[in-house]
């Protein structure tokens, strides 16, 4: 036995909750993988590729036999990592059921189609606030169904009645910003970077690219004859094979590995991080894995850059309107039946407004930003904002980073002289020795922010609490203003006559 929540599917229940499901070359995910029986019925239909989770270290080196294993726990993968799949087929722990179906349709790109089983009782009573969620959800998108005992004579038998979920995730665009702009046949990467003359940045990223894979070539190959050499030997344990993290990879899945690292370096050294929200990295990693020909070559990346420049604007009113559909979810009278506060409008947003799932406890009692939580919304509007108001965008100073601790430089009078944010004290002491402050001069005191103060941070002053909520209010009624201007005319409706008023007032 395995653990308590392993119930293997059986065979005949895959088939027939997948029954008229296409499922020819399509990219498929399974979450709670066990021991692989949903990943073979899917690659015994023709599936392009199958992804996986698993969390048991013993059925995890079963299922690493068979596909591809992405993350342990299937909570902590991210939209980025699966914004190429088609469809997410799960059996998830009937302990948690409603919280893996959830975040399966929190990641699920545009047009993926969900097939989850679950107990019965999750959808039948839905007493708990995260069953109400779920239950608004499948009404919104997608039925369930009651499929009776289904695990009653499976491997692992149980009289549970089991219930069928099936949701869809709608598409809001029928091509993203990027289908296609990668499909020019080119030259192999290292015939391409020879002809090209110039010398920056970009050409030696490629240049590092092709070489690296090289290397991984060489590597792979000496592998191989080393194998073959002592094969014949029969029990020896030595042999060679390319590892990362426990598990071996293969050539492709670590080209796609150094593409997405290398797309992130390419951002950040052409200054385009503050265009780089959660949604074009998702479309960025889209790419890289559904393209798997296309070379790595300066002219794709250019490619991209210039279609990234010159859809920016559709880039920002996509992270707005994503933010403002978050937040419109959490007022205080909502149909997902998440928690809401009165605080939060559904038809705009407030000059004050609260999110959940932003902070934690550290070690020490000390208030952090959780990372995989809803700060990548926030950074996404700043960056918005940075741009419908021209401001320049810091792209070190996240909403994470802004939260860790700092460095402060006091005179004997506690006036401020300098600060550190994202180094350490002897970098605050190098600059100020630059300065010319010699160290009797000041003292320097370690901060961070605390629970329950506000702090200014961007456009907004916010404040967290402990339960994992934070509160923002803007700053400037203005930029407050400008922002639901946008969202107005995106959205094709007409704003409150407040702030008709208020324009009228500004142009007085």
């Amino acid at each position: 036995m395995f653990n308590h929540n392993f119930y293997p599917t059986p065979p005949e229940l895959i088939a027939q909750i997948l029954n008229g499901v296409s499922l020819t070359d399509k990219t498929v995910l399974e979450p709670s993988a066990g021991s692989g029986n949903i990943v073979d019925y899917l690659q015994s239909q023709g599936c392009k590729e199958v992804l996986a989770c698993e969390n048991d270290p013993r059925l995890k080196a079963i299922l690493e036999t068979k596909c591809r294993v992405i993350e342990a726990d299937f909570i902590k993968v991210t939209k980025e990592q699966v914004s190429h799949i088609d469809i997410i087929v799960m059996n998830p722990p009937f302990t948690a059921d409603e919280k893996h179906i959830l975040h399966a349709w929190e990641i699920a790109p545009e047009g993926c189609e969900i097939v989850a089983l679950c107990n019965w009782q999750t959808v039948k009573n839905p007493f708990s606030r995260s069953r109400e969620s779920l239950k608004a959800v499948c009404e919104s998108y997608g039925s369930t169904e009651n499929i009776g005992q289904a695990f009653k004579t499976a491997e692992r038998q149980t009289e549970v009645e089991i219930g069928l979920i099936r949701l869809f995730k709608p598409n809001n665009n029928s091509e993203t910003e990027f289908q296609g702009f990668f499909l020019d046949e080119e030259e192999e990467p290292e015939s391409q970077v020879e002809g090209l003359q110039t010398y920056d940045a970009i050409r030696d990223l490629v240049n590092r690219y092709v070489q690296a894979v090289k290397v991984f070539d060489r590597q792979l190959e000496t592998a191989y004859e080393m194998n073959s050499l002592t094969s014949i030997f029969g029990g020896c344990e030595i042999g060679f094979s390319c590892h990362v993290e426990n598990g071996t990879i293969k050539r492709n899945e670590y080209k796609k590995s150094l593409q997405k690292s290398a797309w992130k370096y390419v951002f950040s050294k052409m200054n385009m991080n503050h265009l780089l929200t959660s949604n074009l990295r998702q479309e960025i990693n889209k790419f890289v894995e559904t393209q798997e020909k296309i070379p790595f070559t300066m002219r794709n990346i250019y490619h991209m850059l210039s279609m990234v420049y010159q859809t920016r604007s559709q880039i920002m009113d996509k992270a707005i309107i994503e933010v403002f559909e978050k937040l419109t979810q959490h007022y205080h009278d909502n149909r997902f039946n998440v928690e809401g506060w009165k605080t939060n409008s559904h038809y705009m947003l407030n000059e004050k407004f609260i999110l959940p799932y932003m902070t934690k406890r550290g070690w020490s009692g000390e208030m952090n930003v959780k990372y995989s939580g809803n700060s990548a919304i926030i950074d996404d509007l700043n960056k918005a904002l940075c741009y419908i108001t021209g401001t320049k965008y810091d792209n070190r100073d996240t909403l994470y980073s802004f939260c860790q601790s700092k460095w402060v430089a006091y005179d004997f009078e506690e006036n401020i002289i300098g600060e550190e944010k994202h180094g350490s004290e002897s970098d605050l002491k190098w600059r100020l020795n630059r300065k010319g402050y010699s160290e009797d001069q000041y003292t320097t005191v370690q901060v961070k922010p605390g629970w329950g103060e506000w702090h200014e941070w961007g456009f907004f002053e916010m404040k967290g609490f402990k339960k994992g909520t934070m509160h923002f209010r803007f700053k400037d009624q203005s930029v407050w203003a400008l922002l639901n201007q946008r969202i107005a005319k995106i959205k094709g409706f007409p704003l409150p006559e407040k702030f008709n008023s208020y324009y009228s007032k500004k142009a007085a």
